[in-house]
């Protein structure tokens, strides 16, 4: 909102944090955006969204750096918003969110349309079938694989910040993968 050629951030802030009470979002209206977590910068993205009075919001694995709290209050806006006569697609690999949140799913594979189910007429062997184009037999079938010899090992590795007493070893052959939650030292 303008007055006099200037912004008026009185009635801005205002309108900000009638429509976050409306979306039940717990924010200060005037903090800036950039000193916001990643997750409170999406639920000011999605209250951006509903300010334009938009019928279709769609979110890109909205979830992958929240935690579950916050991930079930986006769970609760995206509800709000359906009752309230908004689409949204919620685009995601992980199974168990598609069966708390959609109505529908549809599986694409490969770039190619395979096919769209019912959540409460689907399940996720069926969704897995769709998805790599057979039937799961074994999710997790037994591997043979001989452990090699070690040709990386680390033992009790520090960087006086956020990695502390890291060891672990490294085999031919093999595929090491390190994960973390976001502000938990994945980076480092």
């Amino acid at each position: 909102p303008c007055r006099h050629g200037m912004i008026d951030w009185k009635q801005m802030n205002q309108s900000a944090a009638a429509l976050f009470q409306k979306l039940g979002i717990h924010l200060d209206v005037t903090v800036r955006t950039r000193k916001l977590s990643v997750a409170q910068q999406q639920m000011v993205e999605i209250a951006k969204a509903v300010s334009y009075d938009t019928k279709l919001v769609i979110m890109d694995e909205p979830t992958s750096s929240l935690t579950d709290q916050e991930t079930q209050i986006l769970f609760r806006i995206i509800k709000d918003l359906s009752a309230r006569g908004i689409a949204v697609i919620f685009i995601t690999h992980r199974m168990e969110e598609i069966f708390t949140i959609a109505d529908r799913v549809t599986v694409l594979r490969d770039g190619c349309y395979i096919g769209t189910k019912t959540i409460s007429e689907t399940n996720s062997g069926e969704l897995i079938s769709m998805m790599i184009g057979r039937t799961l037999t074994q999710q997790y079938p037994p591997r043979s694989v001989a452990q090699g010899e070690v040709i990386l090992r680390v033992d009790h590795l520090s960087d006086g910040r956020k990695v502390k007493d890291i060891s672990f070893e490294l085999h031919t052959g093999e595929v090491l993968g390190f994960a973390g939650l976001v502000a938990a030292g994945p980076t480092e």
